[in-house]
C-alpha cells in the first residue's frame, strides 16, 4: 500500500484475545507447498486452488519504530488464537508485508526487533498460518538502500540489499506453504507505462532517488531478485507486481522476467482512489491479456472510499467507506475470472483499511463484514 502506515502504528487496541497458543488447527488440515501450472495456482497434489483472503500488516513498520516485530498487543507474531479467528473467515491466504533492514539485521534500525528475532517471529507466524490451512504470501514491502532507514516504500528494490533479503527468505522457507512477493509496490520515475519505467522494473540498473534517503540509488530489477531466489534452490512460486504502484500491467508480458523455475505470477494492487486503473474497462485492457497466460493475485484490494489518498490514514472515519460500489464490482470480476486475492488488511486499526474490530475477528460493519461473507461463500 502507498500510504504510509506509521499513523496508524502506535494505535491501542482496546479488545484483545489471549496470546495462549491453544486453539487448534483449521479443520480443512494444514496448507499445502504451492505450485504453478500454466495459469492456475495447486497444491502438490494437482488441485486448484483459490486463494482469497487478506492482508495482515505491521511486520513492514514497527520493528523500525521499536514497538514490536509485529503490531499486535505484544509486539510478537500472532498467536495461535488470533490465526484461529483469521481462519473463521474461510480465507486460504494471508499476505505479510515484511521489511528488508529488520530481516538481515541492519545496523539503520533497532536491534532488539530485527535479524535473528524478528526472522524468528516472521516464521512462527508462517508456521501457524500453514498448520491453520492458509498460505502465506511474503512481501518485500520496506526497504531502503545504504544506511536508510526504511519507513516509506521505495520505487524500486536496492541492488545493495534487496537481493540478499530474497536468498536469506528463501534458505528459510524451501518447502512450506508460501509464495513470494517480490517487491511490493514498483513505481520506476513514477510513470504510468514507459518502456524505460518497464526496463528499469525488469532489468534494474537504473538509478531511482531514494525516498527515505534522499539520495540516488542503484535498483535491482525482477531479474536480479529471481535470480536470488533460484540460486538457493528454491522453486517457491513468485510474484512479480506491476510498475505505477502496482496498477500498471500493460506491458507486463512484454517485459515479463525470466524465471528458471517457469514458477512466476503476476500482482496488481487496486484501490478506489487509483489513477490509472480503477474499472472494468481497465481490468479487461489490464488483465484479460494475462489471466489466459499466468496466474494473477490481486495483492492489495481496498475498501469502496467516498474520499481520495490525501491524509487517508490520520484522517478517516468510517463514514467514508461505503457498501458496494469499488470494491464489489472489483472483487466479483476477480471471483468470475479466478483470480486470486488480499484485502487491506486484518488489523484492528481505527480507519478505514480496518477489516476486523478486534483480534477476534468481529468485522467492521461495511468493509469487513462485505469481505467476510465473499470469503465465506468462495
Amino acid at each position: 500500500m502507498r500510504i504510509s502506515r506509521a499513523a496508524v502504528a502506535v494505535v491501542l487496541v482496546a479488545t484483545v484475545l489471549s496470546g495462549c497458543d491453544s486453539s487448534e488447527p483449521s479443520d480443512r488440515g494444514p496448507a499445502k507447498p504451492v505450485h504453478i501450472d500454466g495459469n492456475r495456482f495447486v497444491d502438490v497434489d494437482g488441485q486448484e486452488l483459490q486463494l482469497r483472503g487478506f492482508n495482515h500488516s505491521g511486520a513492514e513498520y514497527s520493528c523500525v519504530e521499536g514497538d514490536g516485530f509485529f503490531d499486535t498487543e505484544d509486539g510478537r507474531a500472532p498467536s495461535d488464537k488470533v490465526v484461529a479467528a483469521m481462519g473463521e473467515w474461510h480465507a486460504s491466504v494471508v499476505r505479510v508485508p515484511l521489511n528488508e533492514q529488520c530481516w538481515l539485521g541492519l545496523p539503520s534500525v533497532p536491534g532488539k526487533f530485527s535479524g535473528a528475532g524478528y526472522r524468528d517471529q516472521v516464521r512462527t507466524f508462517v508456521d501457524r498460518l500453514n498448520r491453520h490451512g492458509m498460505v502465506a504470501v511474503l512481501d518485500l514491502h520496506r526497504s531502503a538502500p545504504g544506511d536508510g532507514i526504511p519507513r516509506e516504500q521505495e520505487p524500486m528494490p536496492d541492488r545493495e540489499h534487496s537481493p540478499a533479503f530474497w536468498q536469506s527468505v528463501a534458505r528459510d522457507f524451501p518447502a512450506q506453504a508460501v509464495i513470494f512477493d517480490l517487491f511490493n509496490e514498483p513505481f520506476p520515475y513514477a510513470e504510468t507505462n514507459s518502456d524505460r519505467a518497464w526496463s528499469c522494473w525488469r532489468d534494474g540498473g537504473c538509478t531511482q532517488t531514494s525516498v527515505n534517503t534522499g539520495g540516488p540509488y542503484v535498483a535491482a530489477g525482477m531479474t536480479e531478485l529471481i535470480a536470488a531466489v533460484r540460486g538457493t534452490g528454491s522453486r517457491v512460486p513468485l510474484l512479480a507486481g506491476g510498475i505505477h504502484w502496482a496498477e500498471s500491467l500493460t506491458q507486463w508480458l512484454k517485459y515479463r522476467p525470466v524465471d528458471p523455475g517457469n514458477q512466476l505470477a503476476a500482482s496488481w494492487h487496486t484501490y478506489s482512489f487509483n489513477e490509472y486503473c480503477t474499472g472494468k474497462d481497465c481490468f479487461r485492457r489490464e488483465l484479460d491479456q494475462l489471466t489466459d497466460r499466468v496466474p494473477v493475485f490481486a495483492g492489495e484490494v481496498g475498501p469502496t472510499l467516498t474520499i481520495g489518498a490525501d491524509g487517508v490514514d490520520a484522517d478517516c472515519p468510517s463514514s467514508a467507506v461505503r457498501k458496494g460500489g469499488f470494491a464489489d464490482s472489483t472483487l466479483d470480476w476477480l471471483d468470475d475470472h479466478a483470480a486470486g486475492y488480499a484485502a487491506w488488511s486484518w488489523n484492528p486499526w481505527p480507519d478505514c483499511w480496518a477489516l476486523v474490530k478486534d483480534w477476534g475477528g468481529e468485522p467492521t460493519s461495511r468493509w469487513g463484514v462485505g469481505v467476510r461473507r465473499r470469503l465465506a461463500a468462495s
